[in-house]
């Protein structure tokens, strides 16, 4: 997955304007909305991948925790003001971990 670091970035403090163009971009199949700091949204035709980003490395993470990340990062979204604004696109979630190179998803596995 390539890097996010030209994603725009957002959070509840963002105007408006910023939230707008955010779910326009979730409209379209180009860039990526990062919401605060912890979940990417990466529009495709259909989707929207959004990409849990690790907090604390993976080496000793089960099912069950990786399910409680993603449950957690749902309800970020799910009570962010983008929610009303995202795009009727199905939403596909996954764990990343964050390299220097760019994300690796590491849950679920590929």
């Amino acid at each position: 997955m390539k890097p996010s670091k030209d994603a725009l970035r957002i959070d509840e403090e963002s105007p408006e304007a910023r939230i707008a163009l955010a779910a326009e971009l979730l409209s379209g199949r180009d860039g990526v909305v990062v919401l605060g700091g912890s979940i990417a949204l990466r529009p495709g035709p259909k989707e929207i991948l959004c990409e849990v980003v690790e907090p604390a490395g993976t080496a000793h993470r089960c099912a069950e925790e990786y399910k409680v990340l993603i449950e957690n990062a749902k309800r970020r979204l799910e009570a962010s003001r983008l929610w009303a604004h995202l795009p009727p696109k199905r939403l596909r979630w996954v764990v990343v971990e964050d390299h220097a190179g760019g994300s690796q998803q590491v849950w679920p596995a590929f």
